[in-house]
């Protein structure tokens, strides 16, 4: 029997700050193919879908909303542990368009743990209405990802986000993160 790549099951993270539209990106790739329960040992809710694209499966963990890695909550640590210890084959960080500032220091503290990461910045459309442009290719070209701008509710963008998703499994697309260097006493404390 000859292991077929295309048989294998996508695990993909999904991470964000809360209200960022991580739930309609979620529903929209799933559709109705998700189930809820909680993580284990925990009281935090944990949801699950599994889409096709290309005849490649996904299954898409959806995990809790949280501004940091930094384990201060239960929310947190579930999301920080799944990322660090689940080895996901990629993570996919939902920001909003219209806060992106805000949103970037999860999508850094993911970078820290791995370069498997695609950057969704969600609702474009919000944005475009505020006047705010997200130059979307100078992003990617900073963060060293890919960058995949879309407006979930209406479901703008999320047929490339599936493109791209893709093409960083298979190896298409190859990463070169950003990451962060702090001064050298912090460096050689850590």
């Amino acid at each position: 029997y000859m292991f077929r790549e295309n048989t294998k099951n996508y695990v993909i993270a999904l991470a964000g700050n809360p209200n960022v539209g991580k739930s309609t990106v979620f529903n929209h790739l799933t559709g109705l193919k998700q189930h809820t329960g909680n993580w284990p040992g925990k009281t935090v809710i944990k949801a699950e879908g599994t889409f096709s694209h290309r005849n490649r499966r996904y299954t898409l963990v959806d995990l809790p909303g949280t501004y940091s890695l930094h384990a201060s909550s239960a929310d947190e640590q579930v999301a920080r542990d799944f990322i660090c210890f689940s080895r996901p084959d990629l993570t996919l960080v939902v920001c909003d368009a219209t806060c992106l500032e805000r949103n970037l220091n999860l999508v850094l503290q993911i970078l820290e743990i791995t370069g498997q990461v695609v950057l969704c910045v969600n609702l474009m459309d919000e944005a475009e209405r505020k006047g705010i442009h997200i130059d979307i290719a100078a992003l990617a070209h900073k963060l060293g990802i890919p960058v995949v701008g879309t407006a979930a509710r209406s479901g703008r963008g999320l047929s490339r986000l599936k493109n791209v998703l893709q093409d960083m499994v298979t190896g298409k697309i190859a990463t070169t993160p950003r990451q962060v260097v702090y001064d050298q006493e912090l460096e050689l404390s850590i």
